[in-house]
């Protein structure tokens, strides 16, 4: 298949790491990937968006199908850029999201182009199980950029609450870029022996995930949730909130739930133009969720296990472009099928005339 896969911007993000993990595995497939200006013999093409709508600009050349790529989590649809980001929709011949989560945003808008869910996934062939030492020191970790819809502040909160200094556990909170909420948290935690903050970009995640047992997503909202499924791929059991995306792929037998608790933060602090709330998660059940998971350390191993062999079974990159290519396949039938009939409509009306 040629896909003519497209990207509103470059600067490296999750965007983009999404955007190369596709690239990568429709190669790995086989497929002929074009991405820098316009395709030769464009009349071959599948046109496929991902990213953010509102900065699409669909080519006007004669592809085979446009195909959109992507999520609402109450962002881009609500803000500003809401007019472009249904223009845009509208003009692609299928949707697909990575969570139906994700959708809801795209199916309460005046869009009528079908919505298919495709979940993301993660890099099997990177992210190898790795066996740890459970009778050593258990150590969480809470990675992705520190900010407030992560939950990020609620993490050391959690952990002086589960935890004594005595206790031979550690906390590290990783952030691949410095934010207003990573600099205070360092201030007001930073001296604790056992938490230790990072602000750094590895070239492998890898490097990050085979040096801690346990995983710790409080995410207020999630339009999918890559790091908890990439720690879940090593075998890390996960503690993650119940709420948005991971309810449609996390169960507990890969780690624990999060439970919410009735209180409510605006969302524009986050996403600024944005209406709305969100609900937090339960600092206390978060705590318990971390002491449970340090003294239960054979059942943490094990819901470990568990979850890399789900991973590898229905959440790689693998699994999610082949998908995207039999949505594909049936929308150039679909298309395919509409000329027919056209043509047939056509002739029909020429022989009568």
């Amino acid at each position: 298949m040629k896909i003519w896969l497209r990207l509103h911007g470059f600067e490296l993000c999750s965007w983009t790491f999404v955007w190369d993990n596709l690239r990568e595995s429709f190669e790995k497939q086989g497929d002929e990937i074009w991405y820098t200006g316009d395709p030769p013999d464009p009349e071959e093409w599948v046109e496929v968006w991902w990213g953010d709508p509102q900065f699409w600009q669909w080519s006007d050349l004669p592809v085979k199908a446009r195909i959109a790529i992507a999520l609402t989590e109450a962002h881009s649809i609500l803000k500003q850029g809401r007019k472009q980001v249904i223009q845009n929709l509208s003009k692609a011949d299928m949707i697909i999201c990575p969570s139906l989560f994700a959708s809801i945003g795209f199916k309460e808008a005046p869009i009528d182009v079908p919505i298919r869910v495709v979940w993301f996934g993660a890099n099997e062939a990177e992210l190898k199980y790795v066996k740890r030492d459970w009778d050593s020191t258990i150590r969480y970790l809470h990675g992705g950029v520190t900010q407030f819809r992560k939950g990020s502040w609620l993490v050391p909160e959690a952990f002086i609450k589960a935890f004594d200094k005595s206790d031979d556990v550690g906390l590290t909170i990783a952030s691949p870029k410095i934010t207003s909420m990573f600099t205070q948290m360092k201030l007001e935690y930073g001296r604790h022996p056992n938490i230790e903050f990072i602000c750094k970009m590895y070239e492998s995640a890898m490097d990050l995930y085979s040096e801690h047992h346990i995983y710790v997503s409080p995410h207020l909202s999630e339009g999918f949730g890559l790091q908890p499924v990439e720690a879940m791929s090593t075998g890390m059991p996960c503690l993650v909130s119940r709420c948005s995306a991971p309810r449609e792929y996390f169960d507990s037998k890969y780690g624990w739930w999060i439970e919410m608790s009735e209180n409510y933060a605006p969302i524009y602090p986050c996403l600024p133009e944005t209406n709305g709330y969100w609900r937090i998660p339960d600092v206390n059940s978060l705590a318990e969720c971390m002491r449970e998971s340090f003294e239960l350390r054979k059942e943490s191993e094990n819901k470990g296990y568990l979850g890399s062999e789900y991973v590898r079974k229905h959440l790689t990159w693998d699994i999610t472009t082949k998908k995207i290519k039999q949505i594909i396949k049936e929308v150039l039938i679909a298309n395919n099928f509409s000329d027919n009939i056209s043509l047939q409509r056509t002739e029909t009306i020429a022989a009568v005339s």
